[in-house]
């Protein structure tokens, strides 16, 4: 398969998995400016030293802080203080804001958007596993991301009768068992990633929304019961988290781009 790039008109066909990091992760410009079209996607770890934690801590909202808190485990604590702090600091970037500035909302099925923004509007997504965050960015496209990480407790054995289609599920069934776990972690980023663009999250059944997952499969959404021209247009990928982790992003379109930036937590 051909390897990740931000050369070509038409990215959906040459963004598919997984190739080197250093080929598509790096490190970003001084000054990051997202024209129409296309899609930053960064990479953070998210387990910052206590002084990138403090000063992250101190820009969250109230309801940051509070939803925060009320995480029992303290990496678990940290890693949402760094990941939202994070987010708050690349989203200044591209709002030319205070990170403690930014306001939030949420849709009907809890997609986040920005609170009465400051132009260029930006869409954006998030998704983290364990100690990876990744953060999707787009001035006019929708975007979803879902990452995922080895779990050795994790029975996907039942996990996919649940969220496959009675044609996916068959496909899977045939699968060597060698290649099922990361067929299963394959189909179910893709799905997640795009139910997240969409927008309705849980409220859109997974059984409903048809991908690729065999391996080697280019990644693309073939089927949507009930609208199967709705996401026609959509364009997947999946991202190169590493050995052990799964990504996708979803765009609701065609971005000419794709940029890959690696986020680094105690930078400045």
């Amino acid at each position: 398969m051909s390897p990740l790039s931000s050369n070509h008109s038409d990215v959906k066909h040459v963004l598919p998995q997984p190739v080197p990091a250093p080929s598509f992760w790096r490190v970003p410009p001084a000054k990051i400016q997202l024209p129409s079209r296309h899609v930053h996607v960064w990479r953070g770890i998210v387990d910052p030293s206590l002084p990138r934690l403090q000063v992250y801590q101190e820009v969250l909202s109230p309801d940051e802080q509070a939803r925060a808190q009320r995480l029992i485990r303290p990496e678990h604590r940290r890693r949402f203080i760094a990941a939202r702090g994070l987010l708050r600091d690349l989203l200044s970037r591209y709002l030319h804001a205070r990170p403690q500035d930014i306001q939030f909302g949420s849709g009907p099925h809890g997609k986040p958007f920005l609170q009465h923004p400051t132009r260029p509007f930006v869409h954006f997504n998030v998704a983290h596993a364990r100690h990876l965050a990744v953060y999707a960015f787009s001035q006019d496209l929708e975007v979803g991301l879902d990452l995922e990480g080895n779990r050795g407790s994790l029975d996907y054995t039942k996990l996919v009768e649940r969220m496959c289609s009675p044609e996916e599920l068959q496909t899977f069934l045939h699968l060597p068992a060698a290649q099922q776990k990361s067929a299963f972690f394959t189909c179910w980023t893709r799905k997640e990633a795009v139910v997240k663009a969409h927008g309705k999250g849980l409220t859109f059944p997974l059984k409903h929304l048809r991908v690729s997952f065999l391996p080697g499969q280019f990644p693309e959404i073939l089927d949507v019961q009930g609208q199967s021209s709705a996401l026609t247009h959509w364009s997947l990928f999946d991202l190169p988290m590493g050995s052990g982790f799964w990504g996708a992003l979803a765009v609701a379109g065609r971005p000419s781009h794709v940029h890959g930036w690696e986020a680094t937590l105690d930078a400045g």
